[in-house]
């Protein structure tokens, strides 16, 4: 069961040390409380299948630590940028975001500050999990998530925006209520070329974890005409290369 604690009862709890993760000081953290409230948070909830120092969280990474919250009586995921980070803001990602939530990618952006990022709170599973959880009978319904994550990739390619991470995606695609979602764009730039697709589908079809489930249900394409439909895409993304690709991967006929 989580337990919902108060921003006002926060830095006395032990959750408090999350404000300025992973060296607490009081002055930071009440600081840090003061641009929760400008941003209308009233409550976090520890949850989550991570855990820091033995309180959940929903994630951890080297830029900051992710927490449900509740803002004006609804949910939402918070980003809280760790000390330590060598991001002195979170304002970037936040344009990155704003730039995917353009093409209907990402979990949706609510509002930022120096240190907090609030989004959308995605209630999945991560994709790697799900997959695992699939058998045979399920190949119609994998083909279809695959389909439409191969999609909100190409989108990203084309506006320009680079995840970064997903060419190792165990923890930045989730599937909730049957659509996979792209989350954490903390390592996204607009300034490199963009390789979404190839990296989502090197990803499934090479990572041999993923593979390996991938393959159990939906069977594997074979090598060389994926390897050469990948090229394809990569030397100019468009509809229809993206559409060969599919083909070669058995989602479309």
């Amino acid at each position: 069961m989580s337990e919902v604690i108060s921003i006002d009862g926060l830095i006395g709890s032990r959750a408090g040390f999350l404000l300025s993760y992973p060296r607490f000081d009081e002055e930071r953290a009440m600081e840090r409380l003061g641009e929760l409230r400008g941003l209308g948070v009233m409550a976090v909830e520890l949850r989550g299948r991570h855990m820091v120092e033995g309180v959940p969280v929903l994630g951890k990474g080297h830029v900051g630590v992710v927490l449900a919250a509740r803002v004006g009586g609804r949910p939402a995921a918070l980003k809280v940028r760790r000390v330590d980070s060598n991001r002195g803001t979170l304002e970037k990602e936040a344009e990155h975001l704003r730039v995917a939530n353009g093409v209907s990618v990402g979990p949706r952006l609510i509002d930022v500050s120096w240190n907090f990022l609030l989004m959308e709170l995605i209630e999945g599973e991560y994709l790697v999990d799900w997959v695992g959880g699939l058998g045979p009978e399920d190949v119609v319904i994998l083909g279809r998530v695959i389909e439409d994550l191969l999609d909100r990739a190409h989108r990203l390619d084309l506006v320009g925006l680079d995840h970064g991470e997903l060419s190792s995606a165990h923890r930045h695609v989730m599937v909730a209520g049957g659509v996979p979602r792209i989350i954490d764009f903390e390592s996204a730039s607009t300034g490199r070329r963009c390789s979404n697709v190839t990296s989502v589908t090197q990803y499934l079809f090479f990572n041999r974890r993923m593979q390996e489930r991938v393959g159990r249900v939906l069977g594997l394409p074979e090598r060389g005409a994926l390897l050469e439909a990948l090229a394809a895409y990569k030397s100019g993304p468009s509809r229809e290369r993206l559409g060969a690709l599919k083909l070669v991967l058995g989602l479309v006929e």
